[in-house]
């Protein structure tokens, strides 16, 4: 009867470790350069290249883990069909805690190579608590200051 009992926490346990494990890494908004949009044809997938300075490899499909607040962000598109190279620009975001943005360049035309950065897509980051979030990023900020 007692392995029937312990079996059956053994689930419960999991999932408690799992969730202290997720309150500790910290922040858990994201952000990502594929456009969710598909019926939108001139919407274009952006690679972010850095964020407040910091270099970034990540192909637009994977997202990058980001602290809430303003945030100075390198974005990539890929050029336009008439275009040899990526054109790259700085954008200011205000990232919400607790927040997916699925960000994506608009071209008025294909061949275009300039662009401009939309939010094509937010979504809340599930389990997510906003309050802690924010005393997270409040404290990674005072560490980084100091």
């Amino acid at each position: 009867m007692s392995r029937h009992f312990h079996t059956g926490l053994l689930p419960l346990v999991f999932v408690a470790v799992t969730n202290l494990t997720a309150c500790v890494s910290a922040p858990l908004s994201f952000i990502q350069g594929t456009p969710q949009t598909l019926t939108d044809f001139t919407l274009y997938p952006v690679r972010i290249v850095s964020v407040d300075g910091s270099i970034q490899f990540a192909r637009p499909s994977k997202p990058i883990q980001i602290s809430p607040g303003s945030r100075s962000i390198v974005f990539e598109a890929a050029p336009g069909s008439g275009a040899r190279n990526g054109v790259q620009k700085s954008f200011a975001l205000k990232v919400e805690p607790c927040t997916r943005y699925f960000l994506a360049a608009r071209r008025q035309l294909a061949m275009d190579a300039d662009w401009s950065l939309v939010v094509d897509k937010t979504e809340a980051v599930p389990g997510c608590n906003i309050e802690d979030e924010l005393q997270k990023a409040a404290v990674a900020a005072n560490s980084q200051n100091n």
